[in-house]
């Protein structure tokens, strides 16, 4: 039995060249039986090189290589102890570059076996206990005088950094991307020593034909598997704590419903059990305790199919009113551990995290890694930077070759550029913290793990989602969610106005307006459905009940756009029968059209006979897009399994088509029950109060358009908008009665420090009576004094001066202010004269509306079309209000652009939705491949364009088909 140790991957970052499952591909070519990877002073890899060696039948030796000086010790490890030890060492050396890693394995290395080629290490290592062995490498024997000298065994170990000899480029560029160096001034010592390519079984065993004691050496390690078989909770201090779950359950219930009845007791006592029976009790204390600790939260995922959740507070929608598939979250059969991912108010994660940290202790908390690989866009620039080029230069050669491809790019170096870029994609870069994963765990972490610090000082695991699953750990993902905070803020501002909602009777999925603004598409601002996609949606379908709108939430995925055609045909009437007469009672409520994540395993079960198991192994596989061997495994199961239920091929081929319509991005229903919830509570707040509702958007920063985009639809809203002004905006956006006060955050490059002075001066000594009285008040730097000049903060002051004439008396007053005291004690005072004159606001000039728009990417008072009113006047054009009345015409537009989504063909070609406005309305356009190809560099700039198109009715929605885009004033 052939036994590889010690062999570097692409893990080792920015160092090996390796990927694991070419690596493991190779090996099990050879016939290789038992492997050790050992990256250096890391285990980032071990679940990723696990998986493969399970693939390939290959035993993993859990292992590192830890650098110590110039030489290297390969730690194996052999039991749990060994393990742990190995984890607490890695831990060590990734918060403190300098840790020496002798100190601890002299005195302690029980568990591990270690080996060197190194000598003088050989020699340290010599004094203490520690199982060690003499490495010997095809390359390198150093070690074994010092081994005969000192009695040690040999081991065969491998020195191999390269699967091709062509991968030394690769390693090489590695290194100058790790030590910020160019090609030429790569040095010898920079790269490693030995860059030999793995050996196939004829020449290893060639290799190692005088060395039999080691390779028999290298047989007996034995492969731990240090992740443990069952998963790894937290602990919750109490008693029982499956008696404390049901205690805090049966307490939510009663506020949840007031009056308990059979159907909702029996459905929380079932759940209880399962949870209780799998071990989960704990889980579900640790996440009541975590909802609390901030003012609202969104819990979703399959999760809010529990009614045990619901109870808790950790989601917010009843599973029982909605009915939710409980059995998609946990069941009897299922292994996977529970999944509850909370959304938080954006503004307070940090505060939540930095409270469960405390609340569970640092030690037994760390948050989940990514693991970032090399895109080729970015492959391609990295490796340009490494042979000296600059970023223009690569710009430059960067549009060529991804606009034309490589045959336009006949520059040797180039050439160069694009083999190595491509060889590098899909490496691992670099190692960043997962947004919202966190691990909580009875003993510390290091015990499970090994750590690093994430860069701003959190304890970071070496995993990504994937691996920490793999190790065990029941991972916890604690997220940001603006619009949460615009809820937040909403109801904050309604109380300063004395408008209280009382959460509890607040049943906006009921709400007649509601409904039917969102059956309008009225929704920009509404959290999950303001894209343009979603409020054609909306539009076409005319439906804004609850249901619906889950529905739509999960539909609108990009990869299922051609079965909503379909969709909203049958939801308008069409007759439809079910695809198959076994999924009737199962996708009824969707009008027979695959929904639903759960709908891909319900249907595997139904059709082709797939265990529950089995069936959810297959959506994961097509929902991270897994593809490749596992997917055809899967197909043939499912073709397989039709075929013997009597469904036919054709059948089967629909519907396994619509299946892979969920590849990368598709919902559960809970989870989109879980959006629509909070939809529905953002669209109540648009409906009844909008200018509260705008403000807190505008404040939040959120959604998908720009600042300026939002404050047009406020006006269209018929709301009042004023300021900015330095004596009624705050720092946020706020709103009274029917006016949206502009925050002073919109004033780009307003420093927070004069933000805070102004509303501290105000709160002192009450508002600014005029220009000389805020200069007098205020010690803010000249560039502060410009942003709000420009801005209009301080029109009401001097409403009857140019902006420039404001500046000029701000400035010239601060400047007297600023003058030195002793200066002052000699001199007579000076007064400088203010001409004075009648307080009529001057129309604003056009340099001064330009400045007001780059000081706030919008006009106070007017849309930003009016910087361009001199080449609109005598066009003609069709407002965008009016586009109902030209269905099936070509029509002449302005279009500002608000936002765009480019998209591929199946092709491969490019094309554009473009959403646009005028003064009067949204509208939306489509650029097919060939017009986007000769106009995507105008939708670059922020320039209004002349669109010309044919509208087009879409199934109730208009769009325009764009035939010619042109510059306003070309």
């Amino acid at each position: 039995m052939e036994t590889r140790l010690s062999i570097t991957t692409s893990y080792s970052l920015l160092w090996g060249t390796m990927q694991p499952r070419l690596l493991f591909d190779r090996l099990k070519q050879w016939n290789v039986k038992k492997v050790a990877v050992t990256d250096r002073d890391s285990l980032c890899g071990y679940p990723a090189c696990r998986e493969e060696a399970q693939r390939c039948d290959i035993e993993l030796i859990c292992a590192a290589a830890l650098t110590e000086g110039d030489g290297e010790i390969h730690a194996f490890v052999q039991n749990q102890k060994g393990y742990e030890k190995l984890c607490l060492l890695l831990t060590k050396r990734a918060e403190d570059g300098a840790f020496s890693y002798l100190p601890s394995l002299l005195a302690d290395s029980e568990g591990l076996v270690l080996a060197t080629s190194s000598p003088t290490l050989l020699a340290t290592l010599a004094k203490s206990k520690a199982d060690l062995y003499a490495a010997v490498t095809p390359s390198c024997l150093a070690s074994v005088q010092t081994a005969r000298r000192l009695g040690l065994r040999l081991l065969a170990c491998d020195d191999a950094l390269l699967l091709e000899k062509e991968d030394e480029e690769v390693h090489r560029i590695l290194r100058c991307m790790a030590l910020h160096k160019t090609v030429g001034s790569l040095q010898k010592e920079d790269c490693s020593v030995s860059s030999n390519v793995l050996l196939d079984s004829e020449k290893w065993n060639q290799a190692f034909s005088c060395w039999p004691e080691a390779v028999h050496n290298a047989r007996k390690l034995a492969a731990y598997n240090p992740f443990p078989s069952s998963l790894i909770f937290p602990d919750y201090p109490v008693e029982d704590s499956a008696q404390e779950l049901e205690k805090r359950v049966l307490s939510g219930a009663e506020i949840r419903y007031g009056e308990v009845n059979d159907a909702i007791l029996e459905r929380i006592t079932y759940e209880l059990h399962i949870i209780g029976s799998k071990g989960f009790a704990p889980y579900f204390l640790v996440m009541h305790d975590i909802v609390q600790m901030s003012s609202r939260t969104c819990g979703r995922g399959s999760g809010a199919a529990s009614i045990v959740s619901y109870c808790l507070f950790i989601t917010n929608v009843d599973p029982l009113a909605h009915h939710l598939y409980f059995e998609r979250f946990l069941s009897p059969s299922r292994l996977d551990p529970p999944d509850i991912d909370v959304d938080f108010a954006w503004d307070e994660r940090d505060g939540v995290f930095a409270a469960v940290f405390e609340r569970f202790g640092r030690e037994h908390c760390a948050r989940v890694a990514n693991h970032n690989s090399f895109r080729l866009r970015g492959a391609v620039r990295e490796t340009g930077r490494c042979f000296g080029l600059s970023d223009t230069q690569i710009s430059e050669a960067e549009k060529r070759l991804f606009i034309s491809g490589l045959k336009d790019l006949d520059d040797p170096l180039w050439q160069t550029i694009c083999r190595i870029a491509t060889k590098l994609e899909g490496l691992p870069k670099e190692i960043s913290m997962h947004c919202g994963g966190l691990v909580i765990t009875p003993r510390p972490v290091y015990c499970y793990a090994p750590l690093r610090l994430s860069s701003d000082g959190y304890p970071l695991l070496a995993w990504e989602k994937e691996g920490t699953e793999m190790a065990g750990f029941v991972k916890i993902d604690l997220l940001g969610n603006r619009s949460l905070a615009v809820i937040r803020d909403t109801l904050e501002n309604l109380e300063e106005e004395q408008i209280h909602i009382d959460q509890r009777l607040w049943h906006p999925t009921e709400d007649a307006p509601t409904i039917a603004a969102l059956a309008r598409g009225d929704s920009m601002g509404v959290f999950y459905i303001e894209s343009p996609a979603m409020r054609q949606l909306q539009k076409k379908t005319g439906r804004g009940d609850f249901e619906h709108i889950v529905i739509h939430s999960s539909i609108i995925r990009p990869a299922a756009n051609k079965f909503i055609a379909e969709y909203v045909e049958r939801l308008r009437g069409k007759m439809w029968e079910p695809l198959h007469p076994r999924l009737a009672y199962i996708l009824d409520e969707t009008y027979g059209i695959l929904c639903y994540q759960e709908d891909v395993s319900k249907t595997a079960v139904a059709l082709a006979g797939f265990s529950e198991s089995d069936a959810d192994k297959l959506r994961k596989v097509i929902a991270k897009k897994a593809g490749g061997e596992k997917l055809k495994v899967y197909r043939q199961q499912f073709f397989d399994g039709c075929s013997a239920n009597n469904v036919s091929e054709e059948t089967t081929r629909i519907i396994w088509e619509m299946m892979l319509s969920f590849d990368g991005y598709s919902f559960c229903k809970p989870h989109s029950a879980s959006y629509a919830m909070v939809s529905f509570q953002s669209a109540y707040l648009r409906v009844h109060h909008p200018s509260h509702f705008m403000a807190a958007v505008l404040s939040n920063q959120g959604g998908y358009y720009r600042s300026q985009a939002y404050i047009s639809e406020a006006r269209r809203m018929g709301i009042h908008v004023e300021g900015p002004d330095i004596n009624h905006s705050r720092i946020l956006y706020h709103a009274q009665g029917n006016t949206l006060f502009i925050g002073l955050m919109a004033v780009a490059n307003l420093t927070c420090q004069a933000r805070e002075q102004i509303l501290e001066e105000r709160k002192k000594r009450g508002p600014f009576t005029d220009l000389k009285d805020a200069s007098s008040r205020l010690s803010l730097c000249r560039e502060d004094w410009v942003s709000l000049v420009e801005s209009g903060c301080c029109d009401s002051l001097g409403p009857q001066y140019r902006r420039s004439e404001q500046l000029r008396i701000l400035l010239t007053n601060a400047v007297r202010n600023t003058s030195s005291d002793q200066l002052e004690l000699f001199s007579p005072e000076k007064h400088i004269p203010v001409q004075t004159r009648a307080l009529v606001q001057v129309k604003r000039t056009e340099d001064e509306l330009h400045r007001e728009f780059s000081a706030l990417g919008f006009l106070r008072t007017s849309h930003p079309l009016l910087l361009w009113s001199q080449y609109l006047k005598g066009l003609k054009r069709v407002k965008a209000s009016e586009l109902g009345r030209h269905r099936g015409r070509y029509v002449n537009l302005i279009g500002y652009q608000i936002t765009q989504k480019q998209v591929m063909t199946k092709g491969g070609q490019s094309m554009s939705f473009v959403s646009f406005e005028d003064e009067t309305a949204l509208y939306e356009t489509v650029l097919f491949p060939d017009l986007y190809q000769r106009f995507y560099p105008l939708l670059s700039t922020l320039w209004p364009l002349v669109v010309f198109g044919l509208v087009q009715d879409d199934q109730g929605a208009l769009v325009v088909e764009v035939q010619h885009l042109r510059k306003v004033g070309s």
